[in-house]
């Protein structure tokens, strides 16, 4: 009998429609599927429906960004918060805050073998 293995699922909140098209093309090419948002309201509201691998937030964003998401998960799910890890070019002072508790901060611009190695680690 033959299994199929279910590709692991990752939800990427960036505002940026061409870095969503970027990492999410990275991703699903190397056997991930990705569902991409731009707000931390949409991102809250993926995780209450679906069961994600890992979390990729960018911090920096116009409206609820990934900070939003965070805050939610300290609070409702700290489990799912280690298996964040942060894209972004924040700079160092927001970075502190927010790093302390999840898995990995990969900062932008980024080596695309670097951020498929983290998202391998965070989901394996």
């Amino acid at each position: 009998m033959i299994r199929f293995r279910k590709k692991p699922r990752v939800l990427l909140l960036d505002d940026d429609a061409s870095m969503q098209r970027l990492i999410s093309r990275l991703l699903r090419g190397e056997g991930f599927r990705v569902d991409c948002v731009s707000t931390g309201r949409q991102a809250i509201e993926r995780i209450h429906r679906a069961d994600y691998a890992a979390l990729l937030l960018d911090i920096m964003t116009p409206t609820e960004g990934g900070m939003t998401v965070i805050e939610h998960l300290r609070e409702n799910d700290p489990e799912l918060l280690k298996r964040v890890v942060l894209v972004t070019g924040s700079p160092p002072s927001m970075l502190r805050r927010a790093s302390k508790d999840v898995f990995a901060v990969v900062k932008k611009p980024f080596e695309p073998r670097q951020l498929v190695e983290m998202v391998r680690n965070v989901t394996s």
